[in-house]
């Protein structure tokens, strides 16, 4: 089986978005990448909530992508070869408090997991030789999509993170699982 890495179920309590001036020269693309960022780049992320309820999670809710602790950090390093992702550092500012404590988990594997055809994929674009999906509900996965990878991202849809059921496992015998749906809970 594979999990969707999305979302914590927190996010609608509280959370951390992109600052695009802090951030300069950052651009709020470098999460996506398919090869190493700057490692000198430091993206700034703001939040309203205090900074105590982001150092209680492994992965707390940034504007929508993984961005994890050391500790996950740790774990998807013994899962995912070192030249298959980059641990790209962030700032977070929590109600003036500054915590350079959490990365970007930046995958660099790409895999066609969502089926196009047999997905209800409602807004695509279809090219020559990949379908763009920028809404999809109803998903159904082409069968051994990881492809012997435990976390890759799906060329598709940028934002589509899959990893394996290993990997979730070892991630959520921390005690956080919140960020890891199975598509029939997901809708995009």
């Amino acid at each position: 089986m594979v999990w969707i890495w999305r979302d914590p179920e927190e996010t609608l309590e509280f959370g951390a978005d992109y600052d695009y001036v802090a951030s300069r020269p950052a651009t709020s693309h470098e999460e996506f990448a398919e090869t190493p960022v700057n490692p000198n780049l430091r993206p700034v992320f703001r939040s309203r909530s205090g900074l105590r309820r982001f150092k209680a999670m492994h992965c707390p809710p940034f504007n929508r992508q993984p961005v994890v602790d050391a500790v996950w950090r740790d774990i998807i390093k013994q899962f995912v070869p070192e030249d298959r992702i980059q641990f790209l550092p962030v700032r977070l500012i929590a109600r003036g408090e500054v915590c350079d404590d959490f990365m970007f988990a930046i995958p660099f594997d790409r895999r066609l997991c969502i089926d196009a055809k047999r997905s209800n994929v409602r807004r695509k674009i279809e090219k020559e030789d990949l379908t763009i999906i920028f809404s999809v509900g109803d998903i159904v996965h082409h069968p051994d999509c990881l492809q012997g990878s435990h976390m890759a991202r799906d060329p598709q849809l940028s934002s589509y993170i899959v990893i394996s059921d290993e990997l979730r496992n070892a991630l959520a015998a921390t005690g956080e699982d919140s960020v890891f749906w199975d598509v029939s809970r997901v809708a995009y």
